[in-house]
């Protein structure tokens, strides 16, 4: 099998909390026109001008896979109006159990009835899709490609841990794609390169984005995911501060949404509602998507969504009074008008939604922006389908003034589109930050001044310390993408076979222990020992690769080299 490199068809997957695609460039098309990638065009669904599928899958009720996208929907909506829904599967919006956890392989997630499925199938199921239907189009273009023929690009939040990129890469492995072929993309450095290449027209700002020092904001519907890049002299990219977020993307306003209604017919009635009308409750959040994306703060005309009689009805059932006189009981009086089918807010009513969610934004920037390394930086590029919200625009431009915002005109695809460049040029990116202290338990030996007592073994009749955390590279450090980190170890047993290499990971800068709060066992490695001598010498090297961290050892004596990547799992 050919190297990634080799190729001649790259194609991205970008997995989204709400919207999820995918888009590709043959390896002459870059060459030719780095910019021009390929999207299919084929998923708008009514009034939803996306060029990507909302992010659900739906299965039968043995647990094989039936569709994915608004084909899932409209599908799990027919059979919920006939109530046959009830054994189904149905996972939507499931991405955001990945974030901010330390992941592991066995997890499970519920469905919308609370049904549970190994997540690994679920996220394997729709990757295949999107695999899957990329190769009919390619196969309709007569290109004769298989799956083996593609440099595969997945695309992650840089704010993600490690064992969630891992999980990433075992579910694409679980949809048929090779692990060799595959990359792993973090989502504001794709964006980034993007960018880079747009003309003056295709943005926002004034000019070519074409500045050396900037903050990629990438707002999509989980996360907000922040990094910051400085453009060096030999054209790459390196990170100067490491990427940092949270949970503030734009399904925060949909919580926001329910919890006003809550406030107005409580948490009991909407549940029955959500649960005995499946049909109008996905009709009643794809209005809501369309309104989020085209509410602006110089506009004061009332909001209207059409609401689902149902709701209504459920209401009055359930507790004798009309929704009228609900809304009078309630902060909302004199700011929302509810009949049949329709909800009228005020607009302010409504962009307060928004609250929360941008407040959380621009405090973040805020404190980042006062970090060495980031302070003076006065060029912000917002990416992501959240970023082209007009009201977020808007705050982050009042919160920020003297800063140049730039946004390209499809703001939602750049992530996309930009990891099929990647794809083309990985070596684009030529240092990132280190998010975690990482090193390897070694066992030196015992020294009273600096070694409590508690610490203290015997190995062959010699006092050892236990658990002590040998540091390869250091949190908030800048490693160089390939950069070795080296050391050595011998062996402290007589006839020893092999040496076990665990290796640890910690936020704390210089941790002593393995066993200090925080610090976690990331996986091991195994070097098998020629049995001819004792202390044998090995010397490990430690290093990012593209995505993900690698480590290579090698025993001196035979020259027998082990490499592995970290099991985070």
């Amino acid at each position: 099998m050919s190297s990634k490199k080799e190729k001649i068809l790259t194609a991205a997957i970008d997995f989204g909390t709400t919207y999820s695609g995918y888009a590709f460039s043959f390896k002459h098309e870059y060459e030719k026109d780095p910019a021009k990638v390929s999207i299919n065009q084929a998923w708008n669904s009514g009034n939803l001008l996306s060029l990507k599928q909302p992010t659900c899958v739906l299965c039968k009720p043995n647990g094989a896979f039936h569709s994915f996208g608004y084909e899932a929907e409209n599908k799990y909506t027919t059979l919920a109006e006939d109530n046959e829904h009830q054994k189904w599967y149905f996972f939507r919006r499931f991405k955001m159990v990945l974030h901010e956890k330390q992941i592991k392989r066995g997890i499970e997630i519920e469905d919308d009835k609370g049904l549970r499925m190994p997540a690994r199938k679920v996220f394997g199921m729709a990757i295949c899709h999107l695999k899957n239907h990329l190769l009919d189009t390619l196969d309709k273009q007569g290109t004769g490609l298989k799956v083996d023929d593609i440099h595969w690009i997945l695309t992650v939040p840089a704010i993600w841990t490690d064992s969630a990129k891992q999980f990433m890469r075992e579910a694409a492995n679980e949809a048929g794609i090779d692990g060799a072929l595959l990359t792993i993309a973090l989502e504001p450095e794709t964006a980034a390169m993007y960018c880079q290449l747009l003309s003056a027209d295709q943005l926002s700002s004034k000019g070519k984005f074409d500045d050396n020092k900037y903050m990629v904001i990438d707002l999509g519907g989980g996360t907000a995911d922040i990094t910051v890049h400085e453009k060096q002299p030999d054209g790459t990219l390196k990170e100067v501060h490491k990427a940092s977020g949270g949970a503030w993307g734009g399904t925060k306003v949909d919580e926001e949404f329910n919890q006003m209604i809550i406030k107005i017919i409580g948490a009991p009635v909407f549940k029955k509602f959500c649960d005995e009308n499946k049909a109008d409750h996905m009709e009643m959040l794809r209005e809501l998507e369309v309104k989020k994306r085209y509410v602006r703060t110089d506009i004061n005309d009332k909001i209207t969504l059409k609401i689902p009689v149902a709701l209504k009805h459920t209401y009055e059932e359930n507790s004798g009074e009309t929704i009228k006189d609900a809304i009078e009981q309630t902060p909302y009086r004199g700011k929302i008008q509810w009949t049949a089918d329709k909800m009228r807010l005020d607009a302010e009513l409504f962009r307060n939604l928004f609250h929360n969610c941008i407040s959380n934004i621009t405090t973040h920037l805020a404190d980042l922006l006062e970090k060495p390394g980031v302070k003076g930086t006065t060029s912000l590029l917002m990416v992501g389908g959240f970023s082209e919200c007009q009201l977020v625009q808007e705050a982050i431009r009042k919160a920020f003034p003297m800063a140049k915002v730039v946004i390209p005109h499809e703001a939602g695809l750049a992530v996309l589109k930009g990891a099929v460049i990647f794809g083309h040029k990985p070596r684009t990116i030529s240092s990132r930050i280190a998010k975690y202290t990482y090193g390897i338990n070694i066992s030196p030996p015992f020294d009273p001044a600096k070694h409590p007592q508690d610490k203290k073994v015997s190995v062959g009749g010699n006092a050892r310390c236990k658990d002590v955390f040998k540091k390869y590279i250091e949190a908030g450090e800048s490693v160089r993408i390939g950069e070795a980190r080296t050391g050595k170890h011998v062996t402290i047993k007589s006839n020893q076979k092999e040496m076990l290499l665990k290796i640890y990971a910690s936020p704390n800068k210089n941790p002593m222990f393995v066993t200090d709060p925080n610090c976690e066992l990331l996986g091991r490695v195994v070097v098998k020992l020629p049995d001819t001598i004792d202390n044998i010498r090995v010397d490990v090297k430690m290093m990012f690769g593209e995505t993900e961290l690698m480590i290579e050892a090698e025993e001196e004596t035979m020259k027998n080299k082990f490499v592995a990547y970290f099991d985070f799992l």
